[in-house]
């Protein structure tokens, strides 16, 4: 990419194992290549820095540019959407924190597990001895 944009990316790997869900590495890779496309596209930035950390439980992946910032309150595409969409299938969380003339950060975290549907609230009253 940096050869043919002129943009620098870094990219820091942290412990990330081989053997993550099949699910997992596809959204990640979708995501990291939608938020350069978007730098590529609209950001203007110089560089950009990616670091994905795998901890206990989840995976974080971080995208930082130095581009000009957006509005992102305002200013949601598609690709943004998309990329939401995509980690919220997999229960995770998506945050983006842009201004203008700052840059813009994108983290997500997927949980290595997807989490299970909280079991519904039960009322056990009728159990209970109506006489007592």
């Amino acid at each position: 990419m940096s050869r043919g944009t002129g943009i620098r990316v870094n990219v820091a790997a942290d412990g990330v194992t081989e053997s993550l869900p099949e699910e997992h590495k596809t959204c990640i890779y979708r995501v990291v290549q939608e938020a350069l496309h978007n730098c590529v596209r609209h950001s203007g930035a110089g560089m950009v820095r990616i670091t994905v950390k795998q901890r206990e439980g989840d995976i974080y992946v971080l995208i930082q540019d130095d581009g000009h910032g957006f509005r992102p309150d305002v200013e949601r595409g598609l690709g943004l959407i998309g990329m939401q969409e995509r980690v919220t299938h997999l229960g995770g969380t998506f945050r983006i924190d842009s201004q203008i003339g700052r840059g813009t950060l994108l983290a997500i975290t997927l949980p290595l597990e997807k989490p299970l549907s909280p079991a519904p609230l039960v009322s056990h009253e009728y159990d209970k001895d109506p006489v007592g």
